[in-house]
């Protein structure tokens, strides 16, 4: 195999605004099918096959891999159906909404001899990278505390993300990149986490929401995440020396001018640094899920970390349903 024929589960705006354009810019992959109820929404795809049922899909023997962009509540249905069928799976984030599905999916994977991957496409970002080189290079000392935020204002009421039956609210949705680089990018390995959330009264979700970590080394790190302010993403790393801003962290393609930025700062907060990076993270995420279902190779990031991840998001949502309770890990 020298390319990776994919299936599409599900015709998400994801999938065709970033996911499915980047597989084609890859070089490496081609999208031959996608299953839909919406056949209008599976027509904008232009592919060969469009199934009316994930099921169908499953069964065409020409798909190696599919992508699967469903509410975060379907993720392990049908990304242990898939690996069943004998297809490698890249799921979006969060891979599930807990601990015990995500074991399940973990155990599909190996039990069939799949590569899986949970797709928190900004960790292929050159500037991620860059900011664990100066965190190894010792600039800022050892790091103290980290910050990660991301927001937007969601509107519409209607939203999926507003289900928490289908594994709505912030945390899930854009508190999970937080979590994921304080603990993947930074390193830290958290031993108690709480949170606090404003929970909406009618959908009993939370639209903004705080979470604390702690380590052994006494290192601690704050999560937010909110549907109810600007479209920031960043995280900051304070060290004994300095500290490491990040901006545009999770998303940037959308910035205003398509790039990251990492501030280094001293102990005064003056800018001694600052580095811009422009890249495509999403075809760099396809490109390596893809080599790895190629070359039969374990991804950077794979099902064992997922599985740090929702542990640390099920138990954050767990403080917060218990009066902010501090959780042990």
């Amino acid at each position: 195999m020298n390319r990776v024929k994919w299936g599409i589960l599900g015709a998400a705006n994801i999938a065709y605004d970033q996911v499915v354009p980047a597989i084609r810019r890859s070089g490496m992959g081609d999208v031959i099918a996608v299953a839909s109820k919406s056949k209008e929404k599976a027509k904008r795809f232009h592919v060969s096959n469009v199934y009316d049922s994930y099921e169908e899909l499953l069964r065409d023997d020409q798909v190696d891999a599919v992508y699967i962009p469903l509410p975060n509540a379907l993720h392990k249905e049908w990304a242990v159906k898939a690996m069943s069928a004998q297809k490698h799976v890249l799921v979006e984030k969060p891979a599930t909404i807990s601990e015990d599905d995500m074991q399940e999916m973990c155990e599909a994977a190996q039990q069939n001899h799949v590569i899986f991957m949970e797709a928190f496409m900004y960790q292929f970002h050159s500037q991620h990278q860059y900011v664990k080189e100066l965190m190894g290079s010792g600039v800022i000392g050892d790091y103290r505390y980290v910050k990660a935020h991301f927001s937007f204002f969601l509107e519409d009421r209607e939203d999926i993300r507003f289900n928490r039956e289908l594994g709505g609210g912030a945390l899930w949705d854009v508190g999970c990149y937080g979590i994921h680089a304080v603990t993947q990018i930074v390193g830290m390995q958290p031993t108690h986490i709480s949170m606090i959330g404003k929970v909406d009264p009618e959908h009993q979700v939370d639209t903004t929401s705080v979470c604390f970590l702690q380590d052994d080394s006494n290192r601690c790190a704050e999560v937010s995440a909110s549907f109810e302010g600007s479209f920031i993403d960043r995280y900051e790393i304070f060290g004994e020396k300095g500290a490491i801003i990040v901006e545009s962290a999770f998303r940037p393609d959308v910035s205003k001018d398509g790039s990251g930025i990492v501030k280094l700062l001293d102990l005064n907060g003056h800018e001694i640094q600052r580095k811009s990076f422009e890249d495509d993270q999403y075809v760099k995420q396809v490109n390596h899920f893809q080599e790895c279902v190629i070359h039969n190779k374990t991804p950077i990031y794979n099902e064992s970390d997922s599985l740090k991840i929702v542990k640390y998001l099920e138990s954050a949502y767990k403080s917060m349903r218990n009066a902010s309770k501090v959780i042990e890990i």
